[in-house]
């Protein structure tokens, strides 16, 4: 554990000093809820309370603990992450509603996780998506990461208060970007990076010391036991050059096609944008030093070839699950939103029945029926204001938004107070100075990969993680990546981690086989 063990806290847990809130479990708000899961009844306890001390969004800031009749003491304890885009993390009561009626039949997590006896929570924290405080902007990372971080902290400090669950078995599961936030928990856990903004809400287990540093109870950490991601948004420092360097001659191919249009930017800007991320991108890949399962170093001269291997991993086991006429068949389809789609080649199977796969097809294929994100796909707010990208969820609290990669800084042209037109700084000069500084470690802390390579923290041993091989939502390069950072990280036992033949973005399509895995992982000792 990472955790210091010279700190001294109260006898029945660890909480911070300068109480204004109440993290005491036996203090929550407790309703019997009754719903009916495959057609049984059952009594679940629905407890509702505050997980922090100091509380700077009281109303979001609170978590739901659903414990069915049938959870024990050693039932693990499902974290469900409501993460969209980084922006929907308000506070809701509804994971399990009284009278509902559950069912397993139709993939439900909620119904599997209830049936199996499983103790359930959500919870609300601060997000990008939030209004200015007083002027202040508290949605920024790290805020939603600690906040996360802080109900895992919860739990364990009620560790011996919770009449079920065993706070040593906590899963954390989510989608797109509550699939990122799901995985930086898992690969982050026990980080001192943390330790900082955890302190500053009053997370539990969290102390200062009387020399003035941060220090944490080892029982009360944030680690967890294992984590069920799907799609993930992760990496943003990298991911618009991801995107790029995998789509860049995609994006030219339609553009000649005249099947891919923007009203708002340039062919010309955007294709010299695309070029420039790209290379950025290959310099990454040539950085990091990480091996296949084979022991072969990856970068930018093979990782197209290693995404190939994982992508035809996928269809072989398509292919034995399904077979070849019905593949072919879902190639050729119609889409929902009524989008009759036609194999372009990518998949073919030869006289023997084997695998033929052609990725540049592919990526025309995904990106001719779902247009692609513009360059830069993630950070564009200061270019041309697009509604949703990640921007706002860096940047000092008095800023909206921030750009956060080479390109959108030194090519901003808002007036904005940031990128390099508005503070004359380029963006190597910016990371000298403390703004930089402080961005750099946001994106930090809100990157799996980085604390995957990194390699010192307390990360889950246990990891679950899909990606659809028709989702276009973030670059496969970087969930490839990914994938690699899991296999190097020497913490962890099991990496279950794959591309899924022809899901869009979205996750819990497999309910059964990913809880069937999960149950396979908690009988291990």
């Amino acid at each position: 554990m990472l955790l210091s063990a010279a700190c001294t806290f109260l006898a029945l847990g660890c909480p911070a000093s300068g109480n204004t809130g109440n993290i005491d479990f036996r203090k929550t708000e407790k309703t019997v809820l009754k719903v009916t899961v495959d057609g049984e009844p059952l009594n679940v306890t629905w407890h509702k309370g505050g997980y922090l001390l100091r509380p700077n969004r009281p109303k979001d800031q609170m978590v739901n603990v659903y414990i069915p009749s049938n959870a024990t003491k050693a039932s693990p304890i499902m974290l469900y992450v409501d993460n969209a885009g980084w922006l929907n993390n308000h506070y809701r009561n509804d994971t399990v509603v009284d009278g509902a009626s559950y069912s397993s039949d139709s993939d439900e997590k909620v119904a599997t996780a209830l049936m199996k006896g499983y103790v359930v929570v959500s919870y609300g924290c601060r997000s990008r998506g939030n209004r200015p405080t007083d002027g202040q902007y508290l949605g920024h990372s790290p805020a939603t990461m600690t906040d996360t971080k802080a109900v895992v902290r919860y739990l364990k400090y009620n560790r011996k208060r919770l009449p079920a669950g065993n706070v040593d078995r906590i899963i954390v599961t989510g989608i797109s970007g509550g699939g990122a936030l799901s995985t930086l928990i898992a690969a982050s856990g026990n980080s001192p990076d943390f330790l900082e903004s955890l302190y500053e809400i009053g997370a539990a287990g969290v102390h200062r010391q009387k020399d003035g540093t941060l220090c944490s109870e080892k029982d009360c950490g944030d680690d967890v036991y294992g984590v069920i991601a799907y799609c993930p948004i992760t990496d943003l420092g990298h991911a618009c050059a991801a995107y790029e360097w995998l789509y860049h001659d995609t994006r030219r191919a339609l553009f000649l096609a005249g099947e891919e249009h923007y009203d708002f930017v340039d062919e010309k800007e955007l294709m010299s944008a695309s070029t420039e991320l790209a290379a950025m991108y290959a310099d990454y890949l040539d950085s990091l030093g990480l091996k296949d399962r084979n022991g072969n170093v990856l970068d930018s001269g093979n990782f197209r070839e290693f995404i190939t291997s994982l992508m035809k991993e996928e269809l072989g086991r398509a292919l034995s699950v399904k077979g070849a006429q019905a593949m072919l068949d879902d190639v050729n389809c119609v889409d929902e939103e009524g989008i009759r789609r036609v194999n372009n080649g990518w998949l073919r199977f030869d006289a023997d029945g084997h695998i033929i796969y052609d990725l540049d097809k592919h990526l025309y294929y995904v990106a001719k029926y779902t247009s692609l994100k513009p360059a830069p796909a993630f950070s564009n707010k200061s270019l041309f204001g697009a509604p949703i990208n990640e921007d706002s969820l860096f940047g000092s609290i008095s800023q909206a938004s921030s750009p956060f990669n080479r390109y959108s800084w030194n090519h901003d042209t808002m007036e904005n107070g940031v990128g390099m037109d508005d503070t004359g700084l380029d963006w190597d000069s910016f990371l000298l100075t403390e703004d930089g500084q402080r961005l750099q470690m946001q994106l930090k802390m809100s990157s799996a990969v980085d604390y995957l390579i990194e390699g010192k923290s307390d990360t889950a041993p246990f990891w679950y993680v899909r990606h659809g091989m028709d989702d276009r939502d973030t670059s496969f390069a970087v969930e490839a990546l990914l994938f690699a950072a899991i296999w190097n990280n020497s913490s962890v036992r099991d990496a279950n981690a794959r591309f899924e033949f022809l899901q869009y973005h979205n996750g819990d399509y497999d309910i059964p086989e990913a809880y069937g895995w999960l149950e396979s992982v908690l009988r291990r000792p």
